[in-house]
C-alpha cells in the first residue's frame, strides 16, 4: 500500500531492543515533566516493559499523579490503558511503555508510549510517541527510566505536547525542536459564543437553553456589523463528508512529501481512528474531504465537531500547495456548522493559509521535540520537513481529556 502512496523509495530497517523515551504531561497547558506525590524514597527496583498484568496499577498511579485521586482505577481507565499501551499493531515490548517495579512489587514510575512507524528519508523506522511520564515520589525509579532517553540505533522518539523541562532536558540529549508547532491557532467565529464557552465552567455545569439562545441572536447582530470580516478564499472548492476506509486510503497521500512522517498503514492508521473516536468529550469524531471543481480530493481535515461551542482540530491534510485553499474550505465548513470557534496546532505549510484569517490568534501551546541518532532526520526536523501532531500526536488521547 505504501508504494501505491509514495514515489519514495523504501528500505525496511528492522526495529531495535532499545528507543528512547521521553516524558510529557496529558494537559492542555504546559506543565513540570514530572509531577511528584510526597513518598518516602523507594527501595532498589528494576526497570521493563509494561504488560497486561500491569495495567490496573499503572491506571491507579496515573489517577493519583495526574488526577489526585488514590482509589483503584475503574473499568473504562483500565481498558483504556490497556487499548493505548499495548493494543498498537506495530507493538513491541522494546517500543511499548516502560515500568519500574520496586523489590517488593510496586509499581512506582511509569512512561507511557504508543508504537507508530515512520518513513524516514527513504527508510521505514520504528517509531514511539513519548506521553505521560509519571513517579510516585520515586527519584531511583524515575532516573532508571530515564536512562533510556538517549538514542542508540537508528529510530525516532517525538512528542507534540513537552513542557519547557521536558524541552531543555531533550535537547541537552540532541533533541530537536519542532519548528512552530509549539504554537496554537484559534479561530473565533462567534465572538459572544466563544465568551460564554470559557466562561461557562465557573458558573455552571451546563448552557442554559435561553443563554445559548442569546448568544445567537447577539452574535448574529455582530456579524451583520462586521459584514467585512467574512472568510476569503476556498469559496469554489466544495467540503464532502469522507468515510473512514477513503481517510485510510487517502492520509498518506496527502502527507508523502514530507521526508519524515508516519507510515500511516492501513492497520496502523485505522486503530488510530478508533482510539480518536472514543474521545467524545471534545465532540463528535469527523472527517472531512476538501474536493476542487472537478471532484478530486485536494485535502481533508479531521476534528471533533461540537456546533455552538469549539471544533477542535486534530489534522489538516492536503496535496502539495492546496493548503490554503483546504484551510479557507474547513474555515468556511466549520462557520456554517456553527461552531463557535475552532483551534488546533501550527505548521510551517499552513502559515500562509492561517494569515489570511481575521480573528485569528496564535499562542503557545507545548514543544514539539523529535530525538534520532539519523543525520538526515535531524536535518529534515531543522528545516520542518517532519509531519506530526493530531493522530501522530497526543491531543486525541482521553487522558489529556478525560478521567477526572
Amino acid at each position: 500500500m505504501l508504494s501505491s502512496m509514495s514515489h519514495t523509495a523504501v528500505r525496511v530497517i528492522d526495529p531495535p531492543d532499545d528507543l528512547s523515551i521521553a516524558p510529557d504531561l496529558p494537559r492542555e497547558q504546559s506543565d513540570p515533566v514530572v509531577v511528584q506525590a510526597p513518598t518516602p524514597m523507594s527501595r532498589k527496583g528494576s526497570a521493563r516493559p509494561m504488560t497486561t498484568a500491569d495495567v490496573p496499577a499503572v491506571a491507579r498511579l496515573f489517577l493519583k499523579v495526574f488526577r489526585n485521586i488514590d482509589k483503584p482505577a475503574g473499568a473504562d481507565l483500565k481498558d483504556y490503558f490497556h487499548a493505548l499501551t499495548l493494543g498498537s499493531p506495530s507493538y513491541s515490548a522494546a517500543t511499548g511503555t516502560q515500568i519500574y517495579q520496586q523489590q517488593d512489587g510496586h509499581i512506582s514510575s511509569a512512561l507511557l508510549s504508543v508504537p507508530m512507524r515512520f518513513i524516514a528519508c527513504g527508510n521505514v523506522i520504528p517509531g514511539r510517541l513519548l506521553g505521560v511520564f509519571m513517579t510516585n515520589g520515586d527519584s531511583a525509579g524515575a532516573a532508571q527510566l530515564n536512562l533510556g532517553l538517549r538514542p542508540k540505533r537508528a529510530s525516532l522518539s517525538f512528542c507534540d505536547s513537552a513542557s519547557p523541562t521536558s524541552a531543555r532536558s531533550l535537547l541537552a540529549i540532541g533533541g530537536k525542536t519542532i519548528p512552530l508547532q509549539n504554537l496554537e491557532w484559534v479561530r473565533t467565529f462567534r465572538p459572544f459564543g466563544a465568551l460564554v464557552e470559557r466562561l461557562l465552567p465557573r458558573f455552571m455545569r451546563r448552557l442554559d437553553p435561553a443563554l445559548a439562545t442569546l448568544a445567537r441572536a447577539v452574535d448574529a447582530l455582530l456579524s451583520r456589523l462586521r459584514s467585512d470580516e467574512g472568510i476569503e478564499g476556498g469559496s469554489e472548492l466544495k467540503v464532502q463528508e469522507m468515510s473512514v476506509p477513503d481517510f485510510l486510503v487517502q492520509a498518506p497521500r496527502f502527507i508523502a512529501h514530507y521526508a519524515v512522517r508516519p507510515l500511516w498503514s492501513e492497520d496502523e492508521l485505522g486503530w488510530l481512528v478508533g482510539l480518536a473516536a472514543q474521545n467524545t468529550r471534545l465532540g463528535a469524531f469527523t472527517i472531512r474531504a476538501v474536493e476542487d471543481r472537478s471532484g478530486a480530493v485536494i485535502g481533508c481535515f479531521v476534528y471533533y465537531a461540537a456546533p455552538g461551542r469549539t471544533a477542535h482540530v486534530l489534522n489538516i491534510l492536503s496535496l502539495p500547495d492546496q493548503e490554503v485553499g483546504v484551510l479557507c474550505a474547513m474555515f468556511r465548513h466549520l462557520e456554517r456548522t456553527g461552531h463557535a470557534r475552532a483551534r488546533g496546532r501550527a505548521q510551517p505549510a499552513l502559515m500562509a493559509g492561517l494569515g489570511l484569517q481575521r480573528r485569528l490568534v496564535f499562542r503557545h501551546r507545548a514543544f514539539a521535540m523529535a530525538l534520532t541518532r539519523v543525520a538526515e532526520v535531524n536535518d529534515a526536523v531543522v528545516r520542518g520537513d517532519i509531519y506530526v501532531g493530531g493522530l501522530a500526536g497526543e491531543d486525541w488521547s482521553r487522558l489529556m481529556h478525560d478521567f477526572g
